[in-house]
């Protein structure tokens, strides 16, 4: 008799922990991603490379198989294709078309809110780039240009200057599937993350993050830090929100995480959704945090089983990316021990090894790893910071400066480009990790 497997759409570092969990339940695992040298590759029993958004071929590729469910922590681009390969291929659980579509489609997500009647910010979004550029004319500046449909800060760029929008439009459309992009207002306040969890159109967990970005100009979140300090009278403003927002969606189990922004005068602003696992780590976060296991709480419903949501304990916890300014080729790495010996670390994830080549982090997907750090207090999380960001180092032979292009050809960088390194730049360089992790609470 065939062994039951489970699915996993995606390969990369923040789907590998369902793997295991899938295992450790006691079922195969046939893995997916177009990437030949993806983590899951190695992890899984079998490997299909190709796209995840081809779900009609995938189900004639496993069809040989008893697959259990179908999961995709952490991509929005595969969650379309889980919803379709839960009905084709039978699984117990099928995400709501409507959560689907709000976490695939940004615009889709703004016109919930405004049904709902939740505070709402000015964009404009359209496949046209001369339309969608004389439409955020009337936008103020600065404004926010992303893929309409994509995740993992892929294509996004903070632009001040009218001047700056067609590249950035075209830039922003080479990472959308349908060739959608949208301009949003830029907000001002707290940038924060909401990783929650439903059962039974009940909210049985919410984790709620300060999140720290790169700034200007791709906003790249750079971590977490749990739980955020909120007003109680904003913690149920937000509680209430997200239940409303799932309620109008059909997302009566499961997963959904939240970005938002929260103001000066304490208004919640959302600013997109997903109905899956959070990336960057949240899961890792939620279980150094609370102690709840929400990888084999996703995998458990997507096979139709009873799963647990009870949280073990409450601690103060931060997640820090870690990540590098460079191209090049991973050469060694510096401090891994030492920062694991820190009373305060939980866990230390490097992902590239030595020889590995590495890009700078203009984009999610490239993460050299992830930090967890566990302590009383914030001020001793921050003391623990700057003590792993004195020992761990990742040196990175830079890649050679590209020679200049003829005069008559020359074009205009985007801002996402590499700058040449300059002629006298080392043969390596050591990169320290970033440690933006820990905003000052307001």
């Amino acid at each position: 008799m065939t062994k039951p497997h489970i699915l996993v759409l995606g390969g990369g570092e923040d789907q590998l922990p369902a793997y295991h969990a899938a295992r450790r339940l006691g079922y195969g695992v046939v893995g997916v991603d177009q990437r030949p040298h993806a983590l899951g590759a190695s992890a899984a029993d079998l490997f299909l490379c190709m796209t995840t958004r081809a779900p009609e071929r995938i189900a004639a590729m496993v069809g040989h198989l008893d697959i259990a469910a179908v999961i995709s922590p952490a991509s929005d681009a595969a969650q379309e294709s889980v919803a379709e390969l839960s009905r084709l291929l039978e699984t117990p659980y099928r995400p709501a078309p409507d959560a689907v579509r709000a976490s695939v489609d940004k615009g889709y997500f703004h016109e919930v809110l405004e049904r709902l009647g939740l505070p709402t910010y000015a964009y404009v979004q359209s496949a046209d780039p001369v339309e969608l550029r004389l439409a955020a004319a009337a936008l103020p500046m600065p404004v926010i240009v992303k893929p309409s449909d994509s995740s993992g800060s892929k294509g996004v760029q903070v632009v001040a200057d009218q001047a700056a929008l067609p590249a950035a439009v075209a830039e922003a459309r080479t990472y959308s599937f349908s060739g959608e992009v949208i301009v949003e207002e830029m907000l001002l306040g707290r940038h924060l993350s909401a990783e929650a969890f439903l059962r039974d159109a009940k909210l049985a967990t919410i984790a709620v993050t300060e999140r720290s970005t790169t700034g200007a100009p791709h906003m790249i979140t750079t971590g977490h830090t749990v739980p955020a300090e909120l007003a109680p009278v904003t913690e149920i403003a937000l509680r209430s929100m997200v239940m409303d927002i799932c309620g109008a969606l059909g997302h009566t189990d499961g997963p959904v995480n939240f970005d938002f922004v929260v103001d000066r005068t304490e208004e919640i602003r959302f600013i997109e959704m997903g109905a899956r696992l959070g990336g960057n780590g949240m899961p890792l976060l939620v279980r150094h945090a609370y102690g709840i296991d929400t990888y084999e709480a996703a995998l458990r419903l997507a096979l139709g089983l009873p799963f647990e949501l009870q949280a073990r304990h409450d601690k103060k916890t931060a997640l820090q990316i870690l990540s590098t300014d460079t191209d090049g080729i991973l050469r060694t790495i510096e401090g891994a021990d030492a920062v694991r010996a820190l009373p305060q670390t939980a866990e230390l994830r490097i992902f590239p090894t030595p020889g590995s080549r590495v890009k700078r982090y203009t984009q999610a997907g490239h993460k050299l790893g992830y930090l967890l750090l566990v302590a009383d207090t914030y001020a001793e999380l921050r003391e623990a910071q700057a003590r792993a960001r004195s020992l761990l180092r990742f040196e990175v032979e830079p890649d050679a400066p590209s020679a200049p292009a003829p005069t008559a050809a020359a074009t205009r960088v985007p801002a996402a480009a590499a700058a040449p390194a300059p002629e006298s730049a080392p043969a390596s360089t050591a990169v320290p990790i970033r440690t933006d992790l820990l905003t000052e609470k307001r």
